[in-house]
């Protein structure tokens, strides 16, 4: 499991319209046997939860994580994310994503304390790589805890 909190809407790939803080969470399971002919992801499940009442999402995917020196590690997300954001709202202070259902990536570099424990900071963007007519695209930064079971 993890989970954190996000600063929202940051950029660097998009401007900064909307606010608040994101309270993320989400879970990791163990990669099944036939994923191993990519590199073994696991299956990833998980919320954002935009704090300011703008862009929540909740996503599915696949998170890779390679051991890079001693404790520390890198960790790469893929997969799709729907939210309840604005698709085009045309309006100063809210993102125009142009899809329901959007592209998620996200990566972390993280420190595992323990066995069970780790800190990491995260990066997710959200976009529809320009499968609908608006695209504005959504990031968020911030810091998170692992514990493994």
């Amino acid at each position: 499991m993890r989970g954190g909190l996000l600063a929202h809407d940051v950029g660097p790939f998009s401007h900064q319209k909307e606010d608040g803080i994101d309270i993320n969470a989400e879970v990791l399971f163990t990669s099944p046997r036939f994923m191993e002919l990519i590199w073994s992801p696991r299956p990833t499940i998980g919320t954002t939860i935009n704090t300011s009442g703008d862009t929540s999402q909740g996503y599915l995917g696949l998170t890779w994580e390679w051991d890079f020196w001693e404790h520390a590690y890198f960790s790469f997300f893929w997969g799709a994310a729907a939210h309840n954001g604005e698709k085009a709202a045309n309006v100063p202070d809210k993102k125009d994503l142009g899809c329901s259902v959007l592209f998620r990536e996200g990566f972390d570099f993280g420190w595992r304390l323990t066995e069970n424990h780790a800190v990491m900071a995260h990066f997710s963007h959200i976009s529809n790589g320009k499968l609908c007519d608006e695209n504005e695209g959504l990031e968020t930064v911030g810091l998170r805890y692992g514990y493994r079971f």
